[in-house]
């Protein structure tokens, strides 16, 4: 296996607690069709820290306070140029949305909250499943 390239990524495990519980934020991917956690890749210079705050700004509007580090994902996919494979890895944090409306951008054509186990069952990636089971401390 060849290794074309590799990503750095960052996102968050967006959990919102009060009088109706802990709800887990997930997102639809309008062009994928897949339900995810808001994340992306990291500009020049930025933490993964400072990449989930904006990435989870720009995906769901949301200003949502950084919490604990979760862990990070790493997994591999075909390089869609045809050679070789992407070597991923996503930091993810749990974060804190405050009293905030989702705002999504045109990426994303839904989002629900959605307590832990519906949101462990609505995720697409086993990856982000296991990222919602730390934050919301189910070990």
């Amino acid at each position: 296996m060849r290794v074309a390239q590799q990503l750095l990524s960052a996102g968050g495990v967006v959990v919102r607690r009060d009088r109706h519980g802990t709800r887990v934020l997930v997102l639809h991917h309008a062009e994928t069709d897949e339900w995810r956690l808001p994340k992306g890749k990291l500009k020049k210079g930025e933490t993964a820290a400072q990449a989930a705050i904006r990435e989870v700004r720009e995906e769901a509007g949301l200003d949502a306070e950084l919490g604990r580090y979760l862990g990070v994902a790493h997994y591999f996919y075909l390089n869609p140029s045809g050679s070789g494979v992407i070597s991923k890895f996503v930091y993810f944090f749990e974060m804190d949305p405050g009293e905030a409306r989702v705002e999504l951008e045109p990426t994303f054509d839904d989002a629900e909250w959605l307590p832990p186990a519906a949101a462990v069952e609505r995720l697409d990636w086993d990856n982000e499943r296991e990222m919602v089971l730390r934050a919301v401390e189910w070990r």
